[in-house]
């Protein structure tokens, strides 16, 4: 019997080592690189969901990052930002220091961001962000629910944004056409 104890001894003082360690909390690790789908500033949160750039298999990762103490937030060329100037529509890459929680979409902490340059239009002053937060309030406004939407791809033609979303919940997609100059949305498909 004090042989079966020591055993189960040595195996809860392993566990307990190795569960209290904070060398893995401490490692900061890879997160999701895409479009800010919606900011939550009062609770420092971003919803950065997958696009069609970083997506496998079809399959975009979804993750809720809540701002930890020292979280740095940096634009392409290394410069501080304040959280408030990560938008809706912003290309970011995130990292994180602890494991996400199994959910769609997950949850975890934000430890570094690199807010990515606007891209502008060839031939109009609006960027890409302005085009894919005018896109995804539209395709908001015909659900009138909390939908997990995401935005697969975004390209310029000569007067328009195209954008293409899917909706999660729904099941849906949506071929938009954002003008430009003007902001009009149309649907194409």
């Amino acid at each position: 019997m004090s042989k079966f104890l020591s055993v189960i001894s040595l195996s809860v003082l392993v566990i307990l080592t190795v569960g209290c360690s904070d060398d893995e909390s401490k490692s900061e690790h890879k997160g999701l690189t895409g479009y800010v789908i919606e900011a939550n500033y009062e609770k420092n949160a971003l919803l950065v969901v997958e696009s069609d750039k970083t997506a496998k298999d079809g399959n975009y990762d979804a993750e809720w990052y809540s701002l930890n103490d020292d979280a740095i937030l940096l634009d392409s060329q290394k410069n501080k930002v304040l959280f408030t100037d990560i938008a809706v529509g912003a290309e970011v890459e995130t990292w994180s220091t602890l494991p996400s929680l199994q959910s769609y979409p997950s949850q975890t902490d934000l430890s570094k961001l690199i807010l990515a340059d606007d891209v502008k239009h060839p031939n109009y002053p609006m960027v890409q962000k302005k085009a894919i937060q005018i896109a995804l309030n539209f395709v908001k406004s015909l659900s009138g629910k909390p939908d997990i939407l995401i935005v697969q791809s975004v390209v310029s033609n000569k007067s328009e944004w195209i954008i293409h979303i899917y909706n999660f919940n729904a099941e849906k997609k949506y071929e938009l056409s954002v003008n430009a100059e003007t902001g009009e949305v149309k649907q194409i498909k």
